[in-house]
Order: C-alpha cells, then structure tokens, then sequence
C-alpha cells in the first residue's frame, strides 16, 4: 500500500477511496481524542463559525459545544473553547459533544466531500493506535492510507506540527509493517525525514508558528498537551449517522 500526506486539506485531494487520517495538533485532532477520553460517547464536528442553536440541538441539554474564534477562545453561547488540557478533565461520560474550529474540523469536512473511505483522527496522543487502526484497514480494503494536514490560518498555510505528527505516523507503519507492505511516496518521504531530523515533540510545537501565538494568547499549557505522545488508545472515526461505531464523529450538518 502506498503511504501519502497532504500538507493541507486543499482540493484537489485525491483520496477517494483511501483510508485518512486527518491531523491537526493544535488542537482540533487532539481535543476530539480529549472528549472520548473524558467519556464522550459521540462528538459532532461543525465547520467553522458553526451555528450554536444547531449544535446545541445536536448534542441536547446535557452536551457540551465547543467552538473557537481565531485568536482560539470562546465565541458567544458556546461552552468551552477547543483545549485539549481543559477537555480531557472534563465529566462527560454519557454525553455528547460538539467541535467546531478554524482548521481542523474543516480538514475533516473536506475528507468527506473528496471522498475518503474512512477518515481516522489523528495526534501525537493517539499515535500508535491510529497507526495500527489505519494499516489494519487499509490492509482489509486493500487501499493506500492518506494523512491529511491541516494546516493553520483557515488552513491556508502549512503547519509545521501537523507535518511532524504526519511522519511520526509515517514512522510507525514503517515500523508496524517491518519494511514490508509499504511504500512511501515523495510527500510521506518529506515528512518523515523532516520529523526524524528533529529532536523532540515539544520542541518542535513550541517553536511552530502555531504554538507560538498559542503562547502569546496565554495558552501554553495546551500546546505542551498537545506535545505528549500515546497517552490514549482512542481512535475516534467519521461516521454516517445511524451507524455504531466506537468513538463515533458525526458531521453536525449531515
């Protein structure tokens, strides 16, 4: 199976058909894995400047609806902003939530327009076991896997720290498949390379363009969360709804 990033979730894509991981560390990609494990049992995902009234009528009264402006805090009748270290303390169990943000949530809905067979969330968080999820599907579909950047600024520029996510990931099926079953392309090859020049996870996200006006908006806290790898085994999916699904992400406007 061939292996291929898109540094941004721009058309044309051409992933129809292949099995996604979409990335954005800071913070949409990692805040989803945050509210399964605080005990989400769906989240719907909105794309950006989402409506409140229609997300607060998905999730009812005991959801939660988690949105952001672009200099990352709360807009109006929302509930929490998208941090992942708030997120994960949360009491959510049995309840439903909903995200909406500048980058990553329209990365995913743009998956789903291109025509993704399966879209897995990606982090540093849940590195290993979205690496393991992604190679074990693509190995049963028979497909190529596609990891989807994100990218920053309404997905208009290049996020360093979702590159580097994308060639840890990249490492991994390296190593799950032991120099077997897949086949870099030139763009899994460049971001591999430029994530094993480097020396480690959080320095690269403080150092990003991102995690820097994180640190200036006093939000420094999240971008070290978001630096920590493999501390869950969650793998949320896209999923239709009506479908069951474990970790389910359901498309608010769908």
């Amino acid at each position: 199976m061939k292996i291929k990033v898109a540094f941004l979730p721009t058309s044309p894509l051409a992933i129809a058909g292949d099995v996604c991981i979409v990335v954005d560390v800071i913070r949409a990609t990692t805040a989803l894995v945050g509210l399964f494990d605080a005990g989400s049992n769906r989240v719907f995902v909105g794309g950006f400047r989402s409506d409140v009234a229609k997300a607060r009528a998905a999730v009812g009264e005991n959801g939660v609806i988690c949105a952001e402006l672009d200099d990352g805090s709360t807009p109006l009748g929302f509930d929490h902003e998208p941090s992942p270290s708030l997120l994960s303390r949360l009491d959510l169990s049995g309840r439903s939530a909903m995200l909406a943000t500048a980058n990553g949530t329209p990365a995913i809905l743009a998956a789903v327009r291109e025509g993704a067979a399966l879209i897995l969330i990606g982090s540093l968080r849940n590195l290993d076991a979205v690496a393991r999820r992604a190679l074990s599907e693509a190995s049963s579909r028979k497909t190529d896997i596609t990891i989807i950047c994100s990218g920053q600024l309404r997905n208009s520029r290049i996020a360093i720290e979702d590159s580097y996510c994308a060639g840890m990931i990249v490492s991994r099926f390296c190593d799950l498949s032991n120099g077997g079953a897949v086949k870099l392309d030139d763009s899994a090859s460049l971001a591999h390379g430029f994530t094993i020049s480097q020396d480690s996870a959080v320095k690269v996200l403080l150092g990003s363009m991102t995690g820097r006006r994180f640190i200036g908006n006093c939000r420094q806290n999240d971008v070290e969360f978001c630096a920590r790898i493999n501390e869950s085994k969650i793998v949320p999916v896209v999923t239709a709804q009506g479908e069951e699904c474990d970790h389910p992400v359901y498309l608010l406007d769908a």
